[in-house]
């Protein structure tokens, strides 16, 4: 049978171009629904056993330009795609890239194959994480409002709420491409409601999580790359944002007006070659406390997690002060609930090449990363 490819299913996104010759295949970036935003793919070969492949993305680098920040690292320079077979375990395949476009040649051993950016994570998989951490005693699982396309907007609260304790933001998928955030969410979550685990007991003593699993449902289903269904990119509206083109800040931002803000961590991911993290950076009210916290924190997190280092320096220098955004996340809470914001963009790409486990970034050392970034917490609740 010829071999055919899909993305009708929640999360997929490609466009065939044509599909006549198994090694001559042609695909294209699809826009968001309703923004010119693309660099996420998510699709299906079907009849593909033994079938060698060669699959041309065109247009890839188009997806670098419309990222709206011209000082980031070329996207897909030293990337090679994803592939599963049962949508679990996810690897590594050749990939080449031209400046241009990006060329996927391998020969599955499978007749039905999943090819994508990086491992997925669609709604079915976060209902399935909501339902099975609700059986522990530690969580809370309550719907802050309706999105735009009607999914539910999740909040997942963990520890006991007490006017003593810290409240500890977590929140990802603002950009639902990024998936590198759910996969860390998963991993950090799974730590916090580990009965033996000493460290996560100790630490919900002092802090309430509060953690949003996926901030842009609509976006995740529809399979965009940065933007809600409404085609707004929702990390630019958190301040004097727009209700209603952008209701999943309002509900999130209303959430943290009734609970309050010690900390707020959002995971992002992006297309440099080291694991960038940055606290409060020249926000107008930022305090001396705030940059420790921020310097002590990123020792931290290098000392519990190799994946991470100190000093990696802001893309393209950062904001220079009387420039900081506000309208994201990090440096919103920063600056109006006098917290200590910070933001991680985990990598998209290998740390290098190497075909072992122990070299290729994945999902499993996201989840990783999310189950550490408990340890550098700890370190630094006592200042929050």
């Amino acid at each position: 049978m010829a071999v055919e490819i899909s993305c009708s299913f929640p999360s997929g996104s490609i466009d065939v171009l044509s599909c006549d010759d198994p090694a001559k295949i042609e695909l294209s970036l699809r826009d968001d629904n309703l923004a010119a935003f693309k660099q996420w793919f998510h699709y299906r070969v079907d009849h593909a056993r033994d079938t060698p492949l060669g699959m041309t993305i065109r247009g890839v680098s188009e997806g670098n330009r419309l990222v709206d920040a011209s000082d980031l690292p070329d996207m897909w320079a030293g990337y090679r795609a994803l592939a599963s077979y049962d949508l679990e375990e996810w690897f590594r395949v050749p990939t080449s890239y031209d400046g241009e476009d990006i060329r996927i040649a391998f020969t599955p051993e499978r007749d039905r194959i999943y090819i994508a950016t990086f491992a997925p994570y669609t709604l079915d998989r976060h209902r399935q994480m909501l339902g099975r951490i609700s059986q522990s005693p530690l969580v809370r699982v309550e719907m802050l409002g309706r999105t735009p396309d009607g999914h539910d907007l999740d909040l997942v609260t963990i520890g006991t709420p007490d006017p003593d304790k810290k409240a500890l933001w977590v929140v990802t998928r603002q950009h639902p491409s990024e998936t590198q955030g759910s996969w860390f969410v998963e991993g950090l979550i799974e730590r916090l409601i580990d009965e033996d685990d000493a460290r996560a007991r100790a630490l919900l003593a002092k802090g309430v999580f509060y953690i949003m699993p996926n901030l842009n449902p609509d976006g995740t289903e529809r399979g965009n790359t940065r933007t809600n269904a409404l085609g707004v990119n929702l990390n630019r509206m958190w301040f004097n944002e727009e209700p209603d083109r952008a209701p999943e800040i309002a509900l999130m931002r209303a959430a943290m007006d009734e609970r309050g803000v010690s900390y707020c961590l959002d995971v992002h991911s992006w297309a440099g070659d080291k694991n960038f993290m940055c606290g409060p950076y020249h926000t107008p009210s930022i305090t001396p406390l705030q940059t420790e916290l921020k310097q002590r924190y990123e020792i931290a997190m290098a000392r519990n997690n190799p994946d991470f280092e100190v000093g990696v320096p802001f893309p393209g220098g950062g904001p220079k002060p009387g420039q900081t955004p506000l309208g994201v996340s990090w440096n919103y809470v920063t600056e109006f609930y006098g917290a200590f914001g910070v933001i991680y963009e985990l990598l998209n790409k290998e740390k290098d090449r190497r075909a072992d486990a122990e070299g290729a970034w994945s999902h499993h050392r996201c989840k990783h990363a999310g189950a550490t970034t408990i340890d550098a917490i700890a370190e630094i609740i006592d200042q929050l």
